[in-house]
Formats: C-alpha cells, sequence, structure tokens
C-alpha cells in the first residue's frame, strides 16, 4: 500500500516502490529500462509503426520550408534595405551579425525553454491533460488529489514547436512593418531564434531525416527569391512580401498543432513515468540519486530542470552512471582535441563563404554586370535550388555510404572544393551575367553536402562522451561564421568596391580544400 506521501495516480495501474522496468511507447510496445540507459527517448520515440511520425516528420519539415523561406531572401532584398533604408553594406552586413547572435541566444536559451515549457502537475484523480500551464510544486486539490510537479516531454516538445512558429511569424510583421534599421535587426535575432528552438524531434527520430531537413529548408531559400522577385517586378512594395508569408506561418502553426499535439497516450505515459520516479526504491538514497541527477528535455542533453526532490521526470539519454568524466573534464578534453577544433574552423570557414556568396553575390552582379534589377534576384533562387537539390540526395545517400566514402566524396567536395573555386573564379574572371550566374547556382549544388558531412565527420572522429561539448563548439563556430564573414563582405564592398566579394570566396574555398584534406580517411579504432 502506498505512503500519503507517496500517491498512485488512479487512473493507471498501481505502480511497485522502484524504478521501472518498463515503460509504454506510443505504439503500444515497451522498452526495458536500466540503470544506465535512458528514458526521455523511450518515452519520446516516434516508431515506425506509429502512424503519427509521418505526419509529425512531415510537419517539421514544413517548418524547416518556412525558416528558409524567411533567410533566402535576405541576399536578394539587400539592394533594396539599401536604397530605402539608406543603408551602407557594413550596415546591411550587420543583419548576418544578427542572426548569429539569434542562434547564440537561442542555443544557451533552448533548453531552459524546453524545461519550463515541459513543466505540469500530475494529478492522482485526473489523467493528464496539455493545458494549463502550471508552475506549482505538490500540493492536493479534494476533486483531483495530490498532484506532482513534473516534467512532460510531450507537452514540451508541443509547446516549442508552437512558439517557435509564432516568433517566426513575429519577424515577418517587424520585416514588413519597415520601421527602421534596428526593428530589423531585432528581426533578425528573433527569427535566428526560432531556428535555433526548432530543431528538438527530427534528430531523435530519423538520421536520413535530417538530409531532408536540411534540403526543405533550402528548398525555402529557393523558393522565397523567386516569389520575391516576381513580387518586386510588378512594382508591389518589398514589405508586403513579408506581409504575405504570413499566410506560410499560420499553415505552419496550424500543421504543428494537428501533428504535435499530444496524445492521451503520450500524456499518460509521462505521468506514469514521473509517479514511479516519485515513488521511492527500497534504498532511499539509492532512488533520490536516480531521480534527481537529471531531467531531460528535447534537445537531448542532460541538467536539472527543478532543483526541488519534487520534479521528476524522464532523463537524458547521456548517460548518467556510465560517463567516464565529469562534466569539467569532458570540456577540458574538447577543448583540447585537435581534431575538434579542426572541425570547428572549418565550419567557420564554411557557413561564412555561404553566408558571402549567397548574401552578396546580388551586390556583385548589380556592380560588376550591371545586371537587371528586376531579374538578378533569381540568381539567388539558383544557389538555393542547387544547395537543395545536393542536399536532399545526401539525405538519401547518408545511410548507405562509409566513413571513407563520405571523405572522398567532399574531397570530391573538396574537389566539390575544386568546383566551387573554378566556379568562383568564374564568377571574378568571366565578364558574363548568365555565365555567373550558373556558376553560383553550382557553388550552391555542390556546397550542399559540405556542412552536414563536417558534423558527421566530427560525430566519427570524437570520442562519444565529447559530442555534447564538441557539438555544441562546432556550431557556435559555424554561427561565428555565419556572421563574420558576410560583415567582411560587406566592408570590403563600403571600403574597397562590391567586386571584391570572388576574392574572399576564393579565398574560403581554398582554405577547406586544405582542411579537409588534411582529415583522416578511416575512423578510429577505439577500445570498449
Amino acid at each position: 500500500m502506498q505512503s500519503p506521501e507517496r500517491p498512485t495516480p488512479a487512473y493507471s495501474p498501481p505502480v511497485k516502490r522502484s524504478i521501472p522496468s518498463a515503460i509504454a511507447l506510443e505504439d503500444g510496445r515497451s522498452e526495458k529500462l536500466t540503470a544506465v540507459q535512458t528514458t526521455s527517448t523511450a518515452i519520446s520515440r516516434d516508431t515506425a509503426a506509429n502512424p503519427r511520425t509521418k505526419t509529425r516528420l512531415a510537419s517539421a519539415f514544413f517548418a524547416y520550408f518556412v525558416l528558409g523561406w524567411g533567410d533566402g531572401v535576405t541576399g536578394t532584398l539587400l539592394p533594396h534595405f539599401k536604397s530605402d533604408l539608406q543603408l551602407s553594406f557594413v550596415l546591411s552586413s550587420l543583419f548576418w551579425v544578427a542572426s548569429a547572435s539569434g542562434y547564440a541566444i537561442g542555443t544557451i536559451a533552448v533548453e531552459h525553454v524546453t524545461r519550463i515549457l515541459g513543466r505540469t502537475c500530475f494529478h492522482t484523480n485526473r489523467p493528464p491533460s496539455v493545458f494549463p500551464l502550471r508552475f506549482k510544486g505538490t500540493s492536493v486539490s479534494p476533486e483531483n488529489g495530490p498532484s506532482q510537479m513534473a516534467f512532460s516531454q510531450s507537452r514540451s516538445r508541443f509547446f516549442t514547436m508552437v512558439l517557435a512558429s509564432v516568433f517566426h511569424g513575429l519577424f515577418f510583421v517587424i520585416m514588413g512593418s519597415k520601421r527602421g534599421f534596428a526593428s530589423m535587426m531585432i528581426a533578425y535575432v528573433i527569427s535566428a531564434f526560432a531556428s535555433s528552438t526548432r530543431n528538438v524531434y527530427v534528430p531523435s527520430i530519423s538520421k536520413r531525416g535530417l538530409g531532408i531537413m536540411y534540403g526543405c529548408y533550402s528548398f525555402g531559400g529557393f523558393a522565397a527569391p523567386l516569389v520575391c522577385q516576381s513580387v518586386i517586378a510588378t512594382g508591389i512594395r518589398w514589405a508586403n512580401f513579408y506581409f504575405g508569408s504570413l499566410v506560410l506561418t499560420a499553415l505552419n502553426t496550424s500543421f504543428i498543432l494537428y501533428a504535435f499535439w499530444p496524445t492521451k497516450r503520450e500524456l499518460t505515459a509521462d505521468a506514469e513515468l514521473a509517479w514511479k520516479l516519485y515513488n521511492p526504491a527500497p534504498s532511499e538514497s539509492d532512488t533520490t540519486s536516480v531521480a534527481d541527477t537529471a531531467q531531460p528535455s528535447p534537445t537531448n542533453s542532460t541538467a536539472p530542470v527543478l532543483r526541488k526532490k519534487a520534479a521528476l521526470g524522464p532523463r537524458s539519454e547521456f548517460g548518467m552512471y556510465r560517463r567516464r568524466f565529469t562534466a569539467a573534464d569532458t570540456y577540458t578534453s574538447a577543448i583540447r582535441n585537435v581534431q575538434m577544433w579542426a572541425n570547428a574552423l572549418f565550419a567557420l570557414i564554411y557557413t561564412g563563404s555561404e553566408g558571402a556568396t549567397q548574401g552578396f553575390i546580388i551586390v556583385y552582379l548589380l556592380a560588376a554586370r550591371d545586371a537587371n534589377a528586376k531579374t538578378v534576384g533569381y540568381v539567388t533562387s539558383g544557389f538555393w535550388g542547387g544547395m537543395a537539390l545536393s542536399r536532399f540526395l545526401w539525405g538519401y545517400l547518408g545511410g548507405f555510404i562509409t566513413f571513407r566514402q563520405r571523405k572522398w566524396i567532399v574531397q570530391g567536395c573538396i574537389f566539390l572544393s575544386v568546383i566551387a573555386f573554378t566556379m568562383h573564379l568564374c564568377i571574378l574572371l568571366v565578364p558574363s551575367f548568365v555565365e555567373n550566374a550558373v556558376s553560383t547556382a553550382i557553388v550552391g549544388t555542390v556546397y550542399g553536402p559540405i556542412f552536414p558531412s563536417n558534423i558527421a565527420v566530427a560525430r566519427d572522429l570524437l570520442p562519444a562522451e565529447m559530442h555534447l561539448v564538441s557539438l555544441a563548439i562546432v556550431a557556435a563556430c559555424a554561427s561565428l561564421g555565419a556572421a563574420v564573414f558576410p560583415f567582411i563582405a560587406g566592408l570590403l564592398s563600403t571600403t574597397v568596391n562590391a567586386r571584391t566579394l570572388p576574392y574572399l570566396t576564393i579565398a574560403q574555398t581554398v582554405t577547406m580544400f586544405c582542411i579537409w584534406f588534411l582529415f583522416p580517411s578511416r575512423p578510429p579504432t577505439r577500445q570498449n
């Protein structure tokens, strides 16, 4: 019999006074738990047998399409920003700095956001529900019985996705209002923050889905300049493009509400696990250490959600009891790892080259090739279209190719860098708008697989216990490169002239070639 301090929910079968041995999944199966295994993934994992998985993946892919739609149009509109708002190229390049700042803020805050949005009260006499959001601790209600503050991953995932969609819609509203440079900077910070909080579902479901997800983002970047340039060519002001994009936000939010609304089974599984963890094991000290050690979030990292002993819930996937190092040791080891810094440097240069190319190619063609202002925006679509094509293909092939094949394909992506180098050289030397537009599309095509491959190589080469810290540093350097090099491109365009862009991108592709060539061709052999 359960004691009053450790109630059992009336809507679920009685539980033993121990950590559960199995958890019901969405498709009705069960998954064994041990002290080393995680429970967060077991609860949230959608399987192929679950009919909602495809719907949720489609919703996540469409969400990334909308993100690409908002980000891909910046290069097309940069000359209009400059003329309408009286901006220099240096000030215009600060939009990329604002985006990098938003990503940084989002990376730091996403764990806290998902924790807060996942907080809920589970009652013993009432089935769990999505609403309301509650932040009180343990309480007793005559109608609902005792309640327990805990973490619900299904709620956290749902509210995080909805919040990100709403924030991205706010970006469209601010940009369409044309309130000035300062408000547009804030809009780019908000957009990047929303982007950083979206990546809470696909990585835990499908490896191949990551390639499709990035492909959808690139496809959004391909479609937006086409539509925007067509709108501007008809005489409609560019701000109306952003107001029209609110239709996509409405569709995206509706799709998320439909696809990610937590099912009764998911909420019940969250509640059952919370109550089971709340019930102490025979050894009080062991149970306390298990229950209070860590708390999960959809970002799959380990951190305490609530410091109170009453705040219980699923735990993270990053092996609480099997860690070889403490957090400080892992961070120190990652900082001293040369391979990690090689991947980080490569990511910094790549994202800088991508950002500078798609951001300032329109400015370059207008200045150096006397391009038609009514059609030049389509060049950005060519860049994003090529990238979308190669990323979709890479997402399909990602599950089949080996480490060595990936190394030399991207070396062919270093050959890829050779191709990119040649295309950037053509942009510099061939005085033809058509040829430069084709070269830009080819650059986008060969750039597509580079960033996903760099992340995959880092994951394969670095020890598993360093992944959390190392990949965070690589992502931070990527964001830094996406801010620094477009700013350098804008600075050079202002102080020298807009024809300097190919010199910067050629130097970047040569550097990428050299770094990637030094990466090993075989994965390391590690002893268990």
